[in-house]
């Protein structure tokens, strides 16, 4: 399957795995973000909280941060595992494989929060 501490250490690295490529808190880009960690996410932290939030959190060091972000990469990887269950069932695995590694592809989100100059 996949590494079975990645989801927790790169949590507590400040880093989110969203459809668009990993996302790092730490940006600065992120302290005025009102956005969920991602858009797409149904993840009880992408219901619940701001990528500001998280930024603010994780800065000063409060575990809360770790705990957030480790439940919405837990949900990712899930989430991953149903596309590959579904695609299999419906004979489409290939393309959902080159769609996601697509999309993953990125390192970080490239676009800026809305109203940012």
């Amino acid at each position: 399957m996949f590494d079975c501490v990645l989801p927790t250490r790169n949590a507590r690295n400040g880093q989110l795995f969203t459809r668009r490529g990993r996302l790092s808190i730490r940006n600065a880009r992120y302290r005025d973000d009102p956005r969920p960690p991602d858009p797409g996410c149904a993840c009880p932290t992408c219901r619940t909280a701001s990528r500001a939030y998280l930024r603010h959190l994780h800065t000063c060091g409060e575990m809360t941060a770790a705990t957030l972000m480790t439940l919405h990469n837990l949900f990712f990887y899930l989430d991953i595992m149903e596309g590959i269950r579904q695609s299999i069932r419906l004979c489409r695995f290939e393309e959902y494989r080159r769609e996601t590694l697509r999309l993953l592809a990125a390192v970080d989100e490239e676009e800026e929060p809305r109203g940012a100059l």
